[in-house]
Parts: C-alpha cells; sequence; structure tokens
C-alpha cells in the first residue's frame, strides 16, 4: 500500500510545493507537477494509481487529466482504470497490481531453476480472474505460500516451488513432465505440509503426483484414504490408492 504522508513531509520552497516521501521527491509549481521530477518519482514504484497521486497533490481533476496526457504521449503504461505505471518489464508490477496475489506456476518454476521454458505469460494468482498485456490473473482461495523477493530495484511476490507445484496441479496449466521436474527439487517435506493446508480433493491430486515420482506422502494418505470419492486430474493414468482418474 502506499503510506500515508504526514504534513512534515510537505513543505513550501520560495514558489514550488516539494513533497518528500520514502526518499522520493515531487515538485510542484504553481499546483503543478513538473513532468520530469514525477516520471522520476512514480519511477521508483511497480504500480501507482491516480487516487495515491491526487492524493499527494490534492487535486483528483487535475490529476486524472495530466495521466491522461502522460499515457497519450506513451510516457506512462495505463495497466487497468485508475492503475499506471512506467515500466517495461511486466515481472516488476505484476504482483502489484492486485492485493494479494503472487506470480506462480511456471514463471515460479523458472525462477526457482527446475525449470529452462521462458513463459510467455506471467501467471498470478489473486482473488480474481482477469488478463492485462501478459499477465494472467487466475483465482484462487488460497493465498499463501509465497515471499517478497528483490528484482532489480523492486520488491516482487512470488510463489515458493512447493506452492507453485500445488497450483500447478490444481489449474492444470502447466505440462505434467514439468509438475514432475520441480517436485525432484523442491522440499518434499514442506511440500507435504503445504498440501495438508488444502482440501482433499487437491490432497489427493497431489499425492498422486508425487507418487508417481518417486515420493510417498504418507501423512497426506492417511488424511484421504477413508474418501470413496474419485477426483479428476488430466495426467493420471491407472488405478492408484489416491483415487485419481484420467483421461
Amino acid at each position: 500500500m502506499f503510506p500515508i504522508i504526514n504534513y512534515e513531509s510537505i513543505f513550501l520552497y520560495n514558489t514550488e510545493k516539494v513533497i518528500y516521501y520514502d526518499n522520493l521527491i515531487l515538485i510542484l509549481q504553481d499546483g503543478l507537477m513538473k513532468e520530469r521530477e514525477f516520471l522520476e518519482f512514480v519511477s521508483a514504484m511497480p504500480v501507482f494509481t491516480t487516487k495515491h497521486i491526487s492524493a499527494l497533490i490534492g487535486d483528483e481533476r487535475y490529476t486524472k487529466i495530466y495521466l491522461h496526457r502522460l499515457m497519450k504521449r506513451k510516457l506512462i503504461i495505463k495497466l487497468k482504470r485508475g492503475s499506471y505505471t512506467v515500466h517495461d518489464d511486466p515481472v516488476i508490477y505484476a504482483s502489484h497490481i492486485y492485493y494479494p496475489s503472487y506470480i506462480s506456476l511456471l514463471y515460479a518454476f523458472q525462477y526457482h531453476g527446475t525449470t529452462t521454458q521462458l513463459p510467455k505469460l506471467i501467471e498470478v494468482m489473486t482473488f480474481r480472474t482477469d488478463s492485462i498485456m501478459n499477465i494472467e490473473f487466475i483465482k484462487t482461495g488460497n493465498l499463501w505460500g509465497y515471499q517478497g523477493l528483490r528484482y532489480l530495484d523492486f520488491r516482487i511476490f512470488i510463489a515458493d516451488l512447493e506452492k507453485a507445484i500445488i497450483d500447478a496441479i490444481v489449474t492444470e496449466r502447466v505440462p505434467f513432465d514439468e509438475i514432475q521436474r520441480a517436485i525432484q527439487g523442491c522440499d518434499i517435506k514442506k511440500l507435504e505440509e503445504y498440501t495438508l493446508r488444502t482440501n482433499h480433493s487437491t490432497i489427493k491430486k497431489v499425492g498422486y503426483v508425487c507418487e508417481v515420482s518417486g515420493h510417498y506422502l504418507k501423512n497426506a494418505f492417511e488424511v484421504v484414504k477413508k474418501d470413496r470419492n474419485y477426483v479428476y486430474f488430466f495426467g493420471a493414468k491407472g488405478k492408484n490408492r489416491w483415487r485419481v482418474k484420467g483421461d
């Protein structure tokens, strides 16, 4: 979230209004934003919004007009209504468009070094479904198992490898062989602990994939062994103790 500025961080210098904020300086002259200073100011943020800027300068109508003009000149990029960035690299802002959210699936596999594939999409787990340029937002109720990491000069949010594996199994958006490769590179104990935080359907799927990958999740099986229901997973083959069926 964008922190609240206190009165001590806003002061006047001659005819200029200077806003000093978290080592950032925004200068307004005669109530107007100087373009160069403004672009430098927002370049330190992954994403900024109309509300953030209008709260600083105290004029929402002027802010909207000003940002619209900058967007038309391609000096800023509009991500969605009221949200903008100046960065070309989507990794910088992908996990800052919606809160909470985190990057997962194939990009997370790549980050953790279990795949050499270069994903065309950055897939982000959040509370809603959406698509913005080459970012795909995937709805989930399990917004945990991720951490804030440094990327260039920014903080991004990305799934732990174990959570990315679970997300990949649940969404079925990652090839089966990529999931198996990721399992070989993860902390199996941590994966089982994460799996036990999910529902029976997910436990069965993760348990099945782990077992065919050479790892038996005993504690997970104890939780679901009396559940007689079958679940579907696209990579499942033959009969198995987890009651997971494929095509």
